[in-house]
């Protein structure tokens, strides 16, 4: 038997991890914290809105989907988001998650601005013909000394996929575009040297936006 098992469930299509008891990942921008941040997001208390300049009708990038939240919080307060997520696996959790919410009465419109493709973003960095207004990248650092452990769904998440060796190469793709503004999001303590030094970083309790402007 696989340790990671892809199944439907009458919430959705969940993943779940049978070697260790915790729930599966299911992705669900309906309920819980996420779904209150939601209700009460303004660009002013989302970070990540601040950092990418978020703003009605921007076309946002995200070249690391993840689970979505990034990518849903930006469209949310109108952007126009290409999601990609280079994991299949990933890629149908979230294609499921964004079908449950593009039925609900109050997230249909938010999930109408996202796109999602499944596919190695740095492919689709070098061969995109319309340039975005900004860039998110939010990979899965490899491990450091003394680094925090992430928590809940991204236990799993990690666990599956492994941490992106790739990091600066997916950096530097995003770099030789002529998009005006790179975002990189990352641990608050992660002391990964970047080839280029931010514009700008915005500082959160357990996170940084590194941000790179033209």
């Amino acid at each position: 038997m696989s340790r990671f098992v892809l199944e439907k469930s009458e919430e959705g299509l969940r993943l779940t991890d049978t070697f260790v008891r915790q729930h599966p990942l299911l992705i669900d921008f309906s309920s819980g914290h996420f779904a209150h941040r939601l209700k009460n997001i303004t660009v002013k208390k989302e970070l990540i809105a601040r950092a990418a300049g978020a703003k009605s009708l921007a076309k946002v990038l995200d070249c690391t989907g993840g689970l979505g939240r990034d990518a849903f919080l930006l469209a949310s307060l109108g952007c126009c988001v290409t999601m990609i997520e280079r994991s299949h696996v990933l890629a149908f959790l979230l294609e499921d998650a964004l079908k449950r919410a593009l039925r609900h009465p109050e997230l249909g419109d938010i999930a109408m601005r996202i796109n999602l493709l499944a596919m190695d973003a740095r492919y689709y960095l070098s061969r995109m013909d319309v340039v975005p207004d900004v860039i998110i990248l939010d990979p899965m650092f490899p491990d450091r000394k003394k680094s925090a452990k992430v928590k809940g769904d991204m236990q799993i998440v990690q666990r599956f996929l492994g941490k992106d060796e790739d990091v600066m190469a997916l950096f530097d793709s995003a770099m030789n575009t002529q998009c005006p503004r790179v975002v990189m999001k990352r641990p608050l303590h992660d002391k990964s040297k970047l080839p280029v030094k931010p514009t700008n970083t915005m500082l959160g309790s357990s996170i940084r936006f590194d941000i790179f402007l033209r």
